[in-house]
């Protein structure tokens, strides 16, 4: 995610999915003969939407030419633009922060009934998700993050299903309107 402040500290982009790279994973070719979970992932962060190089592009003209750029936006198409959030985002967003919270002061497991309500509260974050299901899909002691998040015995949902449930990955995305 990614906002435009200006010089004068405005807002003149709202919060949005940003990228001024390709993924190299685009273009990766899925290896034949892998397991289908691993497949199904595979295809569902190719099919991920890339509009790195029109973000680039606007990013330039914003650069060159300021306020006058045709993507710096009003005050007015700030905030049309951003994401509205209620009562339920407020709480998932409150919840999760008090999860983090127990996670770091009493340990995970004091964490998990406030990262469920947060996920209940605002399915579509997947911000809230991904570290809760990290937590319990990572191995003890190990050095990275498990990256697929899969199926567990804490939480409901896990990243792929979840994922193809909604239709990809794009469907977790603010997407900017270049």
């Amino acid at each position: 995610m990614a906002v435009w402040i200006d010089e004068n500290g405005n807002l003149v982009r709202p919060a949005e999915s940003a990228s001024i790279e390709r993924s190299p994973l685009r273009d990766m070719e899925v290896p034949p003969g892998l397991p289908e979970r691993l497949d199904a992932m595979y295809r569902a962060v190719k099919a991920i939407p890339d509009d790195a190089d029109a973000y680039r592009a606007a990013i330039l003209d914003w650069v060159d030419n300021g306020g006058n750029s045709q993507f710096a936006l009003t005050p007015d198409e700030v905030i049309e633009r951003s994401q509205p959030h209620g009562d339920d985002e407020a709480r998932a967003a409150a919840c999760f922060q008090l999860g983090e919270h127990l996670r770091r002061t009493v340990g995970h497991d004091a964490a998990i009934s406030w990262w469920r309500e947060a996920h209940r509260l605002h399915p579509k974050n997947l911000t809230y998700k991904r570290q809760a299901w990290t937590l319990v899909t990572t191995a003890q002691g190990a050095t990275e993050n498990d990256l697929m998040q899969g199926p567990n015995e804490v939480y409901e949902s896990n990243l792929l299903d979840d994922v193809l449930d909604a239709g990809g990955f794009g469907a977790f995305l603010v997407r900017p309107q270049l």
